[in-house]
């Protein structure tokens, strides 16, 4: 369970500005501080395990020192602590962030790795949303194309197959529960696209017990 939800977090950033200093009920009546309390009391609060007040702080660090050197810093911290507590989204939103601030030539390939890490992650937590797994295995591939030489390849590389394994073995699922529900129609289409990968069987694929998209996932 989040404790901090991503639409929360979205309004809050939006409105941080705001001279209430209001944060989805945490009110920081400090105001106008230099930006190392903000920053300091952030990473407190991440020792402390209570990432909803980490992004209360960030908050406040960026709504009064929007040019501070130490937002882009701040912005990685905290989607990696939210990785840690498996708050996928949330990880994803910062990393988002960061790209369309902070981007660079150099250290690109590095924040996509990290986003693509997360919905990696947040598949094997979400195992139905078909969607974000075509989306990460579109990203990955993106990935490789774009960085062909990333330190981070061979770890795209590896994730980029078990999304694929894991979108042949959903698809197939489907298939086999419109044949159990007679619609030939919607099974031919669904094992029409597990012949696009099928030679995934032979170079990953062993039989695992259920829950599969956990056995996928394990490194």
């Amino acid at each position: 369970m989040m404790k901090f939800s991503f639409l929360s977090l979205c309004l809050v950033l939006l409105f941080g500005a705001c001279s209430s200093k209001t944060n989805s009920g945490l009110a920081l009546d400090e105001v106008n501080k230099p930006a190392d309390y903000w920053y300091q009391n952030m990473l407190k609060e991440i020792r402390n395990g209570d990432l909803e007040k980490a992004d209360s702080y960030f908050v406040s660090l960026q709504s009064e020192h929007l040019n501070s050197p130490l937002l882009s810093e701040a912005m990685l911290i905290l989607g990696r602590a939210h990785m840690q507590e498996e708050e996928y989204m949330l990880a994803g939103f910062y990393f988002d962030e960061f790209t369309k601030r902070f981007g660079s030539p150099e250290n690109i390939d590095f924040i996509r790795f990290l986003k693509l890490q997360a919905n990696y992650f947040a598949f094997s937590k979400q195992f139905r949303d078909q969607q974000l797994l075509l989306d990460s295995i579109r990203d990955a591939k993106e990935f490789t194309k774009q960085y062909p030489y990333s330190r981070y390849r061979p770890m795209v590389d590896s994730m980029l197959l078990r999304l694929e394994l894991s979108n042949l073995t959903l698809n197939e699922e489907i298939a086999q529960l419109y044949e159990r529900k007679k619609k030939g129609s919607g099974a031919e289409y669904y094992l029409e696209k597990t012949q696009e990968v099928q030679w995934l069987k032979d170079v990953l694929r062993n039989d695992v017990e259920s829950p599969w998209y956990q056995k996928l996932f394990e490194w």
